[in-house]
């Protein structure tokens, strides 16, 4: 099941305001289109629907989910891309390739947000997408955002700015890249059936993605010889800290940083890593990225403070 709200009547009966016209607009003129707005705005809908009618039309589409903590597919803290293969709804989508962030926010990893973003933007135009839709994080407020969003968009040279806004939100995001001939901003307005989700329903969102991901996960070891640790706090290892890491979140990446899987510390001694992960063929995993949050036994995630509770080096 998912919980993104999946707008009734939008492809039986209709479309938001100016939605068949911007698919018009994107099909003239394609390239890669990132969709911008608030919290509950509706833009995985809009992705999707872009998507699947460009699709229709016969066009090379791919679609990345570029928000970590209310993912469209995949599992939560991470950054995925499909290609549209003829899903009807967002439950068919396949996950293609999945970068590891290590949060369920962009706040604190505004760098691993924006390279995951462009090596998964890469990734669909190196497998012939000619349009390939980007639906963002509701995180549009403050300084970070700002900068955030600015460079999202210049990074991987965002043909089409959609932006999805009440009022005069995301106009100080926009006005930069206004009378660019490099860039078409298009504004449009809300659909008016969109309930706001709360605090909570989000939380439980993200614990039944990870329960699902990981119901047929096995404890598996990891030699640390065979790959490399990306611990970028320099958090202490070895004998007598393995305990320390029970429950953090992980990515398990291949050679190009790529992320095969995710999986959840059990130990970690001086020769091993212990975790419980669903991918088979550890073997293939080559990097290690450690997370910034924690797994419960029920599947809910809370913060780590790496440097009080994992004790790291000055």
């Amino acid at each position: 099941m998912t919980n993104i709200q999946v707008l009734p009547g939008l492809y039986q009966n209709g479309t938001g305001p100016g939605w068949k016209e911007l698919v018009d607009g994107i099909n003239g003129l394609k390239g890669v289109v990132i969709i911008l707005g608030a919290p509950d705005t509706g833009k995985t809908t809009l992705a999707f629907y872009l998507s699947r009618e460009l699709q229709l039309r016969g066009c090379n589409a791919a679609m990345v989910s570029a928000d970590m903590g209310q993912c469209a597919f995949g599992p939560p803290a991470t950054l995925g891309m499909s290609f549209l293969r003829g899903p009807t709804s967002l439950r068919d989508l396949e996950i293609h390739s999945m970068y590891f962030i290590g949060s369920t926010s962009p706040v604190g990893h505004l760098l691993q947000t924006t390279v995951g973003l462009k090596k998964l933007v890469e990734k669909a135009q190196g497998g012939d997408a000619e349009v390939v839709i980007i639906d963002t994080s509701g995180f549009i407020e403050g300084g970070a955002a700002w900068e955030l969003k600015f460079q999202e968009i210049e990074l991987v040279n965002a043909r089409h700015v959609v932006a999805l806004q009440r009022g005069q939100e995301l106009e100080g995001i926009l006005r930069p890249h206004e009378d660019r001939k490099c860039r078409t901003i298009h504004r449009l307005k809300i659909y008016e059936g969109i309930k706001p989700k709360s605090c909570e329903r989000r939380r439980d969102y993200r614990r039944q993605k990870f329960s699902e991901y990981f119901q047929k996960a096995t404890t598996k070891g990891i030699p640390l010889r065979a790959v490399r640790l990306i611990n970028p706090l320099n958090i202490l290892t070895g004998e007598g800290y393995g305990g320390l890491y029970k429950g953090l979140l992980v990515g398990l990446n291949d050679d190009e940083n790529f992320t095969l899987g995710l999986g959840v510390i059990e130990d970690m001694g001086l020769k091993e890593l212990r975790l419980l992960t669903p991918i088979e063929g550890v073997e293939r995993v080559k990097l290690v990225r450690l997370g910034a949050i924690r797994l419960d036994e029920n599947w809910y995630d809370s913060r780590v403070r790496q440097s009080q509770e994992l004790g790291a080096r000055d």
